[in-house]
């Protein structure tokens, strides 16, 4: 009797687990899935920036090298990719976590070597801020509706001329097959000023890694708003979209130059030199000047010897 109430106990737990986890055979677990991808993002990175000619060669060697240290086949990840592109919400808490994971990895690299990206923009001077305040994360997928994101500005009494908008972001290209080359993000800022004139400058993005759009703005134009977009275009035949990460939108007021303002701290009179008697100049007379001449050193000329070295040709001769 014991054992009949016991097997019951044992079982239940082990089916409500098989309930729970809908995952095809083969899909990699959430956690083992947020590995492998911290590892082939860094190693994408690694691949990018390897010569051209080097590129296409080595680039699946590299990757390989990832799957061989989690112990994964291509297939798996392949399937994997598949799986989670089809269920954003357990991808969106994937990249989240990889977002931190690199956050603290980039915060030690700068305290080792005392580096920041960022630090970049505020070393050049002038008043900074951040104007971006939407979510520092977005997702991008290539179906219309769910490829574009725009976002506009308007200035303020904050805002001057000559300020210098910089739009940062990094972008992550997620693709069910890496051989698929055929995605492009491309991004813009523009600013529109209050006389009805308009500058702007747009990129085209093909791969992973930090981005940066800086945008000086005129000296003589009041600033009436700024605005940008991101467009997404991948392939219809495959799943494949973009994270965009760590977006900033910073502006920076330029430095003004500092004025010196010369303070003497002796108080003088108050009459200037300009004021004062010159000096009268004297005139020697011719007198005076024989005088002077009489009392100089006087430089004393020897005669020449009278025997005389002998020339190159002919005797030696006397005077």
């Amino acid at each position: 009797m014991r054992f009949r109430f016991v097997i019951p106990f044992i079982i239940i737990p082990m089916l409500l687990m098989v309930a729970c986890d809908n995952r095809p055979k083969g899909v990699l677990s959430q956690g083992k899935m947020e590995d492998v991808l911290y590892d082939y993002h860094l190693m994408q990175g690694i691949i990018d920036e390897l010569p051209v000619n080097e590129r296409e060669e080595k680039a699946q060697d590299y990757i390989n090298a990832v799957f061989e240290k989690h112990g994964i086949t291509e297939a798996q990840f392949d399937s994997s990719i598949v799986y989670y592109n089809r269920h954003t919400k357990e991808l969106h808490e994937i990249y989240n976590n990889l977002k931190n994971r690199y956050t603290a990895v980039n915060e030690e690299i700068q305290l080792v070597n005392g580096n920041n990206d960022m630090m970049a923009i505020f070393a050049t001077g002038g008043d900074t801020t951040n104007l971006w305040n939407s979510a520092k994360l977005l997702t991008l997928r290539n179906k219309e509706l769910l490829n574009k994101e725009s976002f506009t500005i308007h200035a303020d009494t904050s805002f001057r001329r000559q300020d210098q908008f910089i739009l940062t972001l990094t972008p992550l290209f997620i693709k069910e097959s890496r051989d698929d080359y055929d995605v492009t993000l491309y991004i813009g800022l523009s600013v529109l000023y209050a006389s009805g004139k308009q500058i702007g400058i747009t990129r085209n993005i093909n791969g992973n890694g930090l981005q940066q759009l800086t945008l000086q703005t005129s000296k003589d134009e009041d600033i009436k708003s700024i605005t940008g977009f991101f467009y997404y275009k991948g392939k219809k035949s495959t799943r494949n979209f973009c994270l965009i990460d760590n977006i900033s939108l910073i502006r920076m007021h330029e430095k003004e130059p500092e004025t010196m303002e010369v303070v003497d701290s002796v108080k003088t009179d108050s009459v200037t030199i300009d004021t004062l008697p010159k000096p009268v100049e004297h005139r020697l007379t011719p007198e005076e000047i024989r005088q002077q001449n009489k009392s100089s050193e006087h430089i004393n000329i020897q005669a020449a010897p009278s025997v005389r070295t002998p020339n190159k040709i002919g005797p030696r001769r006397r005077r």
